[in-house]
């Protein structure tokens, strides 16, 4: 028996469905794993990706004890992940929260208007292009396009104050969009201690009755590409430098 731990960082995308949701389910299969540390430094990313992350995880967290630390940042929808855990912990420089949606697009028309250039869009469906970069989106088409983002935040609005057991005065308070310190995130009842790793592994020892000392790291396995690039990046320096 032994302790998985699992680092989580970067941009939450397509590509983390398929880097991790093969480990979530190895974590969930094996009988010989006793908990997960999941150790989480994101910012957030794409929400269908982490909510299929999410609902995976929240499946393992049911089986065996899932606790998450967030080292550095945990916001949005690593925030989002981190809630599948049973406990969260945060480092006491660390950023929690960001209860939110954005949707970034850009809006070139002014600027080829003044290089004399027109866009010709021909589309057949009154909303076609309702977020096409060459013309301003008006008040009704922004309407609808924030229409769409409140559906995916009320999703994530409900979930946060499911799992961490917020009122509905709390989490009005606190799904602001913005980010908060361990101290304000414990204050807000975000996390549920201020530590480190130790830390972390001492309360979900402590709270399961797991009396094994032995910790594995696994480490989700990386995409065909970047281990063939990877791969060639080491055989050209390996060339160089034992020419």
């Amino acid at each position: 028996m032994y302790i998985a731990t699992l680092n989580f960082s970067g941009v939450i995308n397509g590509g983390s469905i398929s880097r991790y949701l093969p480990v979530f389910d190895y974590i969930k299969s094996k009988k010989k794993i006793a908990g997960l540390i999941l150790i989480i430094n994101s910012g957030g990313g794409d929400a269908n990706a982490t909510e299929i992350l999410y609902n995976k995880l929240l499946d393992v967290s049911k089986s065996k004890p899932v606790y998450a630390l967030i080292e550095g940042i945990g916001a949005s929808g690593a925030y989002w992940l981190a809630c599948a855990a049973r406990k969260i912990y945060a480092m006491s420089t660390s950023i929690v929260g960001s209860i939110g949606v954005i949707s970034i697009s850009p809006d070139v028309s002014d600027f080829l208007e003044n290089l004399g250039i027109k866009m010709r869009i021909n589309k057949i469906g009154k909303y076609k292009d309702i977020n096409s970069p060459f013309r301003h989106m008006n008040e009704d088409e922004n309407e609808i396009f924030k229409e769409l983002l409140n559906d995916v935040f009320l999703r994530f609005r409900e979930e946060v104050k499911k799992r961490r057991n917020l009122t509905d005065d709390e989490i009005n308070d606190t799904a602001t969009g913005l980010v908060f310190s361990a101290r304000q995130g414990l204050e807000r009842k975000l996390i549920d201690g201020i530590g480190t790793f130790d830390t972390v592994l001492n309360a979900i020892k402590n709270d399961n009755n797991i009396k094994t000392a032995k910790i594995k790291n696994l480490t989700p396995r990386k995409p065909f590409v970047q281990r063939i690039t990877g791969m060639a990046f080491d055989a050209f320096f390996d060339k160089i430098f034992n020419s």
